[in-house]
């Protein structure tokens, strides 16, 4: 799979578009490409090192659980994961109480 990195940016992205999880054989991805993995499947951002606030907010608006695999999400990323999945919640240690409220939402 070395071959994969002397891809154009392009190949890489059809690479990715095809099956979503070609992105662990990536070495630094674009951040379209990125994008482009999560917004196919969420749990895509398991593979990626360090993602960016706009991976992480595809990931999650794609798959609220993916939440899962991030280290330290930001409240607004873990916003757009309840409002996804309310049950997300339990993927957020110390979630504040905007973003528990949030989740009730989807009880009422």
């Amino acid at each position: 799979m070395e071959g994969i990195n002397n891809l154009s940016e392009k190949e890489q992205l059809e690479f990715v578009t095809e099956e979503w999880d070609n992105i662990k054989y990536i070495i630094n991805p674009s951040e379209a490409l990125q994008i482009t993995a999560v917004k196919n499947w969420g749990g895509a951002i398991e593979y990626i090192y360090n993602p960016s606030e706009a991976v992480q907010k595809a990931a999650v608006k794609n798959w609220g659980q993916s939440i899962h695999h991030i280290q330290n999400p930001s409240e607004a990323i873990q916003l757009v994961a309840v409002k996804k999945f309310w049950g997300s919640i339990q993927y957020i240690e110390n979630p504040s109480e905007k973003v528990q409220l949030e989740a009730l939402k989807w009880k009422e």
